[in-house]
């Protein structure tokens, strides 16, 4: 999948430094073997990817199934039916390194990634989660895979669950929290065990005290403050949930700031005396003991889990497929398809195998080969989705460089229409539909805008989708709606200083409405 410079969060081994977009094209085949016997374990919430064994592999999917619902039980979270449409997809890779070198294939990006041990991207056509099987030494203080997971996921169910924007701290304080979880062996789950992978920052380094910490912008903090950002953060995290003196101050808070208050002044109304919570924060730190929340087993019933081994086809295609759901650019494209064909070749009748390469065809931008891949997927399967919107993306692509006629777009959409009604819960096929209109150039009709509304409500990790709904509201004059859309966006703490739904949500803060339209006014077309 074409994403360009989309950027990844993950936690980071040593420095702690978030890795968001990244680089250099670099072939992720020799990291793993191309014919491993790949196994896929599917839950409610999780899509699991690995070469493992298949009991370790459904050992794995049902210990984030555990997971997921017992973090819902913890914050109050609700679960819809159509969670199952729109699961996290979880790739496990064998190591830290066959990370950095997925994290890495985009120009620029290899050092950036020096030092990630799992990324997380939310998307519309599906969020994937890049993780080791094996990370550190073992050691109590180490980075651990399942913390890695843990923190990405907590990132996932944040944005799918909270419309609200939150400061940065607490982006990571809450992903920090939830990292730590145990899964013990009576089968119950413990939240807010301490994050001793974060020790050396939270001991040796300097400390970001609280006004800084609570307006901190990471992407201009340097490494060792930006390790503070995360210990940090998950201490003052910890402490307000359990403090039983600070019991309501964090909902206070966050309840302020997404009223329009800036962090440093909602948590002096909320938290009182900030030297004072300094200090009390120094103290907690030398603790003996944490408190921690225990959900137990009778809490958390069974959930199934289906598993399967991958057809040949589609496991010699997993390098491939690796790459191009981390998201490729121009020079990481051409190396992957050129991958996709020799590996593909030999299973012409596999739907999966010829989807991947549809995909990877589609991706370098060579329109012929991906619909003649993605008809062999359909011959072999008429129900393959993916198949199917590729070959729609195919004929959108197609119609708009050739300013085709309305039978021909009619036609294009038709496969999304397919998709659509082969899954009516699959977030992708309504959002394809709505960009398609854009790419023609033509006003998108109601029911192009109620499916944008319905995928948002799916897949509303998708920053892409986020921004596009805006955009949309703000057409329609729904100011309040558009401003509570790209808030999160505007205060991801990743983002680029220069942030458009930053600049956006200033213009819409002071009633600019000829800056709005500006940027209204620019062309949508999501292909340019």
């Amino acid at each position: 999948m074409t994403r360009g410079a989309r950027r990844a969060a993950g936690p980071v081994a040593g420095t702690g430094a978030l890795v968001r977009g990244v680089a250099a094209a670099l072939a992720i085949a020799a990291a793993m073997p191309a014919h491993a016997a790949w196994v896929e374990a599917r839950t409610d919430h999780f899509l699991v990817y690995s070469d493992d064994a298949p009991d370790k592999v459904k050992a794995q999917a049902v210990g984030l199934e555990r997971f997921d619902r017992a973090l819902r039980k913890l914050r109050g979270l609700r679960e819809f039916a159509s969670d199952k449409a729109n699961p996290l997809t979880v790739y496990v890779v064998p190591n830290v390194g066959a990370v950095q070198k997925l994290c890495g294939i985009l120009e620029g990006s290899r050092r950036a990634c020096s030092n990630t041990a799992g990324f997380y991207e939310g998307r519309a056509e599906g969020s994937v989660a890049f993780m080791p099987r094996h990370a550190g030494t073992g050691g109590k203080l180490d980075l651990n895979a399942q913390i890695v997971l843990f923190h990405e996921y907590s990132h996932h169910i944040m944005l799918a669950n909270y419309s609200a924007a939150y400061p940065a701290w607490f982006v990571e304080g809450y992903a920090e929290f939830n990292s730590t979880a145990s899964l013990d062996a009576d089968g119950s789950i413990g939240f807010g065990r301490p994050a001793l992978h974060r020790a050396y920052g939270l001991i040796l380094t300097q400390q970001l005290k609280l006004p800084e910490l609570l307006t901190a912008d990471p992407v201009r903090l340097p490494p060792e403050k930006r390790e503070s950002l995360y210990g940090r953060g998950w201490l003052l995290t910890h402490y307000l949930t359990f403090e039983p003196t600070r019991k309501g101050q964090l909902g206070t808070y966050l309840k302020a700031v997404n009223e329009g208050k800036g962090s440093l002044e909602a948590a002096k109304a909320a938290f009182g005396d900030l030297a004072a919570l300094d200090r009390e924060l120094d103290a907690y730190i030398r603790r003996r003991a944490f408190t921690y929340f225990v959900v137990k087993p009778d809490a958390l019933p069974d959930s199934a889990v289906g598993v399967r081994m991958l057809t040949p086809g589609e496991a010699a295609m997993m390098p491939v497929r690796l790459r191009s759901d981390r998201g490729v650019d121009e020079a990481a494209a051409a190396a992957v398809v050129a991958d996709a064909r020799r590996l593909a070749a030999p299973f012409p009748n596999d739907a999966g195998a010829q989807a991947m390469l549809a995909e990877a065809e589609y991706d370098a931008g060579h329109d012929a080969e991906a619909e003649a891949a993605a008809d062999r997927a359909l011959a072999a399967d008429p129900k393959n989705r993916a198949a199917m919107m590729y070959k729609g993306r195919v004929l959108v692509r197609r119609a708009r460089q050739a300013d085709a006629d309305a039978a021909a777009w009619r036609t294009a959409r038709g496969w999304f229409v397919r998709a659509n009604r082969a899954e009516p819960d699959d977030a992708a096929p309504l959002y394809l539909f709505y960009r398609s209109f854009l790419s023609e150039g033509v006003t998108p009709p109601a029911n192009a805008v109620l499916g944008l509304v319905r995928a948002f409500e799916l897949a509303p990790q998708d920053g892409g989708l986020r921004f596009m709904l805006a955009r949309q509201y703000l057409i329609d004059k729904r100011y309040k709606d558009a401003r509570e859309t790209l808030a999160p966006l505007a205060f991801d703490p990743h983002a680029p200083a220069d942030s458009p739904a930053a600049t956006l949500l200033a213009l819409i803060d002071r009633n600019d409405a000829p800056g709005i339209a500006a940027i209204v006014g620019q062309s949508a077309d999501p292909d340019r």
